[in-house]
C-alpha cells in the first residue's frame, strides 16, 4: 500500500501566506517609515502591493517546490535547516526579479538604489523566514500522509 506524500493543503497555503504577509507587513511599515523618513501611506501603500505580489509568488513557488521534492523522490516533512536555506533564498532570489523594478517605479530610486534596498530586505526578509516557516510547522504540523 502506497502513501500520498504529506502535502499542505490549498486553505493551509493561504493561512500561511495571510500570516506570513501581515506580520511582515506591519513590521515593514514600522521600521522603514523612519528609515526612509516616508509617510505611513507611502510606505503602507508599498508594502501592501509588495505582500500581494509576494503572496501569490508565495502560492504558486510553494507548490512547485513540492512538487519538485516529489519529482525527485525527497521526503516533504519533515525540512532540516538546509533544506529550508535553499528554500527561502530560491523564494527571495525569484522574488526579486519582480520586487527590484516595481520599487524602482514606486519608490522613484535607481535601480542601484533599488537593488541594495531589496538586497538589505531581502536579507532582513531571509532571518524572518526562516523563523516563520519554523513556527509555523511547529504550531500547524503536517497532517499525517494518507494511504492509497
Amino acid at each position: 500500500m502506497n502513501k500520498k506524500p504529506e502535502m499542505r493543503s490549498g486553505l493551509d497555503r493561504l493561512r500561511h501566506s495571510i500570516i506570513y504577509e501581515g506580520v511582515f507587513l506591519f513590521l515593514t511599515v514600522l521600521i522603514l517609515k523612519d528609515i526612509l523618513n516616508q509617510p505611513v501611506a507611502h510606505i503602507g501603500s508599498f508594502g501592501i502591493i509588495m505582500s500581494l505580489m509576494a503572496m501569490i509568488w508565495n502560492f504558486f513557488y510553494n507548490c512547485a517546490f513540492d512538487h519538485v521534492l516529489i519529482f525527485f523522490k525527497h521526503p516533504l516533512y519533515p525540512r532540516g535547516f538546509k533544506l529550508r536555506v535553499c528554500h527561502s533564498v530560491s523564494f527571495e532570489v525569484g522574488f526579486m526579479l519582480a520586487s527590484v523594478p516595481f520599487t524602482m517605479i514606486w519608490m522613484r530610486f535607481s535601480f542601484i538604489q533599488a537593488l541594495t534596498m531589496d538586497i538589505v530586505f531581502t536579507m532582513a526578509a531571509l532571518t524572518y523566514t526562516l523563523i516563520f516557516n519554523y513556527a509555523y510547522d511547529v504550531i500547524f504540523p503536517v497532517p499525517p500522509a494518507v494511504p492509497d
